[in-house]
């Protein structure tokens, strides 16, 4: 399995973090401080960019919801911008697309 990499960077007051890689129990903890990072470091609205993410399980999903939560109690928000059709389907399984905004592209999550 390849490593989960994340970077973050900044654009129009969001953050947005890119995944890379697969998303599941080995490194969700370091997801979740690299969330919490990136909401300490750049705000409460959040992009995840998993246009690279190739899978996610059930522990990676906890973490996405978590930040969610956080987000948006903050008055923030959290968008999911381009999930591959394997990381779209568990989203769809789950009912999350119904609660967090999916994109089919990270450009049309950064469009106002």
């Amino acid at each position: 399995m390849p490593p989960l990499e994340v970077t973050t960077r900044s654009d129009g007051g969001r953050a947005v973090v890119r995944l890379c890689g697969e998303l599941d129990i080995a490194c969700s903890e370091d997801l979740r401080r690299d969330l919490n990072a990136a909401r300490r470091e750049h705000g409460e609205h959040l992009v995840l960019d998993l246009a690279d993410l190739e899978f996610m399980d059930s522990n990676g999903l906890s973490v996405i919801v978590a930040c969610y939560k956080a987000t948006t109690a903050a008055g923030g928000s959290l968008t999911l911008a381009g999930p591959r059709p394997i990381v779209r389907r568990t989203l769809e399984i789950t009912g999350l697309h119904r609660r967090i905004p999916v994109t089919a592209t990270l450009q049309e999550a950064l469009t106002p």
